[in-house]
């Protein structure tokens, strides 16, 4: 199977109903969809600055850059998909943690879409980030402030 099909396969089985959000995905001229968060996958958004940094703090720990990170150009953010359930005590003040009841825009990872894109995109096995790669990461930035 195609990695690109294996992905949005995955990423539409967060919807109640995987087949309408696949079709939405194919006939939507704008090649996105809204996705639940707190079902498959919470999510992690961050400024583009804090986000890179963090990636590379999870890299220099040892970590591999393992879950899926979008890139939200208008809003300037990187958004790491992570293990739900697992919201930070506290976070950088211009973080975001989206989980169930919230939504985010998706773009298909094999389509090219204005102001969204897979920095790195699903792997299609339900691969994401771990808090405890991720929050340790963060604790030195917050003890700097």
């Amino acid at each position: 199977m195609n990695p690109s099909l294996k992905s949005v396969r995955w990423l539409a089985s967060a919807c109640d109903d995987p087949t309408a959000c696949l079709r939405e995905w194919r006939l939507s001229a704008r090649g996105v969809v809204l996705l639940p968060a707190g079902r498959l996958w919470d999510a992690l958004a961050v400024p583009e600055g804090l986000g890179h940094s963090l990636l590379n703090a999870v890299a220099r720990c040892g970590q591999p850059t393992t879950g899926p990170v979008l890139r939200d150009s208008s809003r300037q953010e990187l958004v790491l998909l992570m293990t739900p359930g697992s919201p930070a005590a506290r976070l950088e003040r211009t973080a975001r943690y989206l989980t169930t009841g919230t939504w985010l825009a998706v773009p298909d990872p094999g389509r090219r879409v204005p102001g969204l894109s897979w920095l790195v995109p699903p792997d299609g096995t339900g691969t994401l980030f771990s808090p405890r790669d991720v929050y340790p990461a963060l604790a030195p930035r917050r003890s700097a402030r």
